[in-house]
């Protein structure tokens, strides 16, 4: 029976309460959908991501066990790493796939922790299930709780800014928490022991922004080291371990150490939601989810007019806080993918030269002559009044034309997935990943199946449809 634990409690008590009683229920259709929706993009960027340099070196620090096993000697305890189907323990399980979703910049993004939750989540929660032969509907009902605990914890951005000005990343700060929630839910844990996991997450959390301002790579490392120190809270509650009654809200706790915070914050006086997932925004393109709307608009701009060589002046107006954040106004040289991934006028310079923006770009192009050109004409003109979705972009040419065009003009497709979009993007990039066609479509609707309660099937035997011999296939 599960413990629950007073709403009237403190923060911690209440997202342990939370976590527990919504473990127990059956998801809303259109979250069931959503986390579907989000586990297929982290699955699908984490396989696009396989020969990513950290990706291999975090791979070969794991010794892989019989590979692949023999059918039916699959043993609880562990799990694959989802870019070459070896068998590891379900920690370096968690770990290898977190660093392959998080790798090229490309996964999805939550405004109000200013997070990336496909990475902290979905490595978990598919990790974790594989290794205990959980549904697959038990599977996406922990990536829903985990989601909407990351989303809680930003407190409407009040967390998640007051983490930023002390230079604390929070992917990795909150991460480890909203990690722990998942993982808890997935163990079945009661309102106690999840929040015994709770506290020892938010005791062994952090990570700070050096790294995404200096265009060095560990960036990668902090949200697996997140997922898998919030996989281990979990389990070391449910093992019998205690954990601060008030890690987030304590005197010394998260609240305060990490983000200097000394009044709760409204959100967190509130019960998390279960919809709150339904705000995760996916991403386009693999940049910086701040640059994410000036991306869309100068694509925009790209599509009215092809004409990058007679560019004189780009003008971005963009959410103050975006042209704050590190890395966001760097402008060369790019030595380092990293810069090039954060860069707001590398991204905008990108898209009106390329007109897209995948991580190879930021990889192989970063000397690019045209987009090298474009960098210095674009000016940054921080807005006080918008919103993350909002920027425009205002590109005058060298005959006195201009084109000005918004991000909302492109419309919320692109960062709001359907079931045709998410079942369309999974099977391309698999496809590009050497897959044979269908493979991914395949595996999707099987996802989108279980979503809906039409399909019964666990996490293990998802992960073997997705493992089975591929016919020969050079990637695309």
């Amino acid at each position: 029976m599960t413990n629950v634990i007073p709403s009237t409690q403190g923060a911690t008590a209440k997202l342990a309460e939370f976590v527990a009683v919504s473990a127990q229920l059956p998801l809303p259709l259109p979250v069931a959908n959503k986390a579907a929706f989000c586990f297929l993009d982290a699955l699908g960027l984490a396989i696009l991501a396989k020969n990513e340099k950290t990706v291999l070196a975090v791979n070969s620090l794991m010794p892989s066990l019989v590979n692949p096993l023999p059918t039916g000697a699959h043993q609880t305890g562990l799990a694959r790493l989802w870019t070459s189907g070896a068998w590891v323990s379900v920690s370096d399980a968690v770990t290898g796939n977190a660093v392959a979703v998080h790798a090229q910049f490309h996964d999805d993004t939550d405004y109000s922790s200013w997070t990336h939750p496909g990475s902290l989540i979905v490595s978990v929660a598919l990790s974790l299930g594989e290794s205990l032969d959980s549904p697959m509907a038990s599977v996406l009902r922990a990536v829903a709780i985990g989601y909407d605990s990351i989303e809680w914890l930003g407190a409407r951005d009040e967390v998640a800014r007051g983490m930023i000005s002390r230079g604390i990343r929070c992917s990795p700060a909150l991460g480890t928490v909203a990690a722990a929630a998942s993982a808890s839910a997935l163990l079945g844990l009661g309102a106690d022991d999840v929040q015994n996991a709770i506290g020892i997450a938010s005791s062994i959390t952090g990570g700070v922004l050096e790294p995404v301002r200096c265009g060095s790579d560990e960036w990668r490392i902090q949200n697996a080291h997140a997922a898998r120190g919030g996989l281990m809270a979990a389990q070391l509650a449910g093992a019998g371990m205690t954990g601060a009654a008030q890690g987030l809200e304590g005197p010394k706790g998260l609240l305060r150490s990490l983000a200097g915070l000394s009044v709760i914050p409204a959100a967190w006086k509130e019960a998390p939601r279960i919809d709150a997932i339904l705000g995760v925004s996916a991403k386009p393109w693999a940049t910086l989810g701040d640059n994410m709307s000036a991306v869309m608009a100068a694509a925009l701009v790209r599509e009215q007019r092809n004409t990058h060589a007679k560019i004189s002046k780009i003008k971005v107006r963009i959410w103050r806080h975006f042209t704050e954040y590190p890395g966001t106004s760097y402008r060369g040289p790019f030595d380092h993918v990293t810069q090039a991934l954060a860069s707001m006028a590398f991204a905008t310079a990108a898209m009106l030269v390329h007109g897209e923006l995948e991580y190879s770009i930021s990889l192989n192009h970063r000397e690019d002559a045209d987009i090298l050109r474009l960098v210095p004409l674009v000016e940054l003109e921080p807005d006080d009044h918008g919103t993350p979705y909002d920027a425009t972009v205002t590109v005058t040419f060298d005959d006195g034309s201009v084109i000005t065009k918004e991000a909302s003009e492109a419309g919320l497709s692109r960062l709001f997935h359907d079931a045709p979009t998410a079942l369309a993007l999974f099977e391309d990039r698999l496809l590009r990943s050497g897959y044979a066609k269908g493979t991914g479509a395949r595996v999707a609707a099987r996802v989108l199946g279980a979503a809906s309660g039409d399909v019964g099937f666990s996490a293990r035997e998802l992960l073997d449809d997705l493992h089975a011999p591929q016919p020969t296939q050079a990637p695309l």
